[in-house]
């Protein structure tokens, strides 16, 4: 079995054919307007539109039960302190969108969890049957279904995989204060349209004894695989590669990622038990800072994909900044949520031109970027340069733009969401946008004979072994 096996494509039906999407007057785009109504997604509440989200499991432990669930998009929304957001369906939409009250009420009462990763393969595709046929109401007979052994954690009471071969163990937030004195985790979630998004602070993470050491890596592909079959649009401009190299820092990008390598950061274990190495975070985000950017980073791989956020400055001009963070937190209405520094800790994390750009306007776009050597470039680009300093910076990233948003639109991207702001989470570094999308533009060469290809899990590979 490879990777691949576990791909799945969108769209898996012709646009074209579909009334709710209208040609754009430039022929490059379709577009749809949003929400739904209850009815329409209550016939189909799949997302209207591809973006790439990884797939994670998550234990929780109330008493003597103890439950297992899946979380689309899971996604790292703060760094210091280090968070995580799961978003948990709490209306019922559909019969693929129902109510995980179950499980929700467990994680609340016991107040941890442990989000893991399964390597591909049978442990996996057991967990995930375990998940589909179980009931929500019987979410704690499904660990016992999937036949897959389990240990306690290290911190917390909830149960890992013994197959897992990364552990992130959490806490749900407690109130606090960011570096500015601000009010933080008043509340340990927050109910955001038909979902209930909780905040989950990171206090320990194993990772397997032989990727610690290096003899193993996690490959994650980061952006989904696509190939455009337009015309590139006139006016393009080379990225301008000799402007990062008189920067100070420069923040490396590849879609194709494999932790640990030469361009990541090392792990650094506590110690190891049960095969696993692990590693305590300090409970409190002073304790956690690191001024050195590269220490700064994360302390271990966690899957996430890009966002192209972008914004209109004070006199017009269209910004893009790439977001790691970004994610879906709402099914109806449907809510994109970018996290945007604002604290300014060091040049990895410093308050950035877009966070005053979109609270001014309040309204964000969204992109989807794919694999491809241009757009690669283009993130790496928009990801360190400032339009402060470029007021050039989408065309010299080697984008250009699309009209019909209220945002800016790039129109090498296959997919795009227009936002409205509708609520904003302080969260200690990086503040979380909630945009409500109003419109959804698609290329036109986006089809069912060339979808945008997916994988929502990271493989695990002895080094130097190709993908089997």
């Amino acid at each position: 079995m490879t990777i691949e096996s576990y791909a799945y494509g969108w769209p898996r039906t012709d646009l074209a054919a579909d009334p709710a999407w209208s040609l754009e007057p430039s022929g490059r785009f379709r577009s749809r307007a949003m929400p739904e109504s209850r009815e329409q997604l209550a016939a189909d509440s799949r997302w209207p539109a591809f973006f790439p989200c990884p797939l994670v499991l998550v234990t929780t432990r109330d008493g003597e039960r103890v439950y297992l669930e899946k979380v689309v998009g899971a996604s790292v929304v703060n760094r210091f302190p280090y968070t995580l957001a799961l978003s948990f369906c709490k209306d019922a939409l559909s019969e693929r969108h129902y109510v995980r009250r179950t499980f929700m009420e467990a994680l609340e009462r016991s107040g941890s969890a442990a989000v893991q990763f399964l390597p591909p393969g049978p442990g996996l595709d057991a967990a995930m049957t375990a998940i589909l046929e179980g009931a929500e109401e019987h979410s704690d007979r499904r660990i016992a279904a999937s036949g897959l052994a389990t240990r306690p954690a290290r911190t917390i009471d909830a149960p890992v995989f013994r197959d897992a071969h990364m552990v992130y163990e959490c806490r749900l937030v407690k109130p606090g204060k960011d570096f500015e004195g601000k009010a933080i985790n008043a509340r340990p979630y927050a109910d955001v349209g038909s979902h209930r998004i909780f905040f989950l602070e990171i206090n320990c993470i194993q990772l397997r004894q032989d990727i610690a050491r290096g003899e193993s890596q996690i490959h994650w592909r980061a952006l989904p695989r696509w190939w455009p079959h337009l015309p590139d649009a006139a006016g393009n401009a080379a990225v301008s590669e000799e402007a990062l190299k008189r920067l100070g820092y420069v923040k490396g990008y590849t879609p194709n990622y494999a932790f640990p390598s030469a361009g990541t950061t090392a792990f650094e274990a506590d110690g190891v038990e049960d095969g696993m190495a692990y590693r305590a975070l300090a409970p409190l985000p002073e304790d956690q800072v690191e001024v050195d950017n590269d220490r700064a980073r994360w302390p271990c791989f966690f899957p996430s994909s890009v966002g192209m956020i972008t914004s209109f400055t004070a006199d017009g001009a269209a910004n893009v900044m790439p977001c790691g963070s970004t994610t879906i937190v709402s099914r109806h209405p449907l809510v994109v949520a970018p996290c945007v520094s604002y604290a300014a800790i060091n040049d990895r994390y410093a308050r950035r031109q877009s966070l005053d750009d979109i609270r001014r306007t309040r309204r964000f776009g969204c992109g989807v970027p794919f694999i491809d050597e241009r757009m690669v470039a283009a993130i790496r680009y928009s990801g360190n340069v400032s339009i402060e300093t470029d007021r050039a910076k989408m065309a010299n990233a080697g984008l250009s733009l699309a009209s019909g948003g209220h945002t800016p639109i790039i129109d090498e991207m296959p997919v795009h969401f227009d936002c409205k702001v509708v609520g904003e989470i302080l969260l200690g570094t990086h503040v979380m946008f909630l945009g409500e999308v109003e419109r959804i533009f698609v290329r036109a060469d986006v089809s069912p004979d060339n979808p945008l290809s997916w994988i929502p899990w990271a493989d695990v590979r002895p080094v130097g072994q190709e993908n089997t």
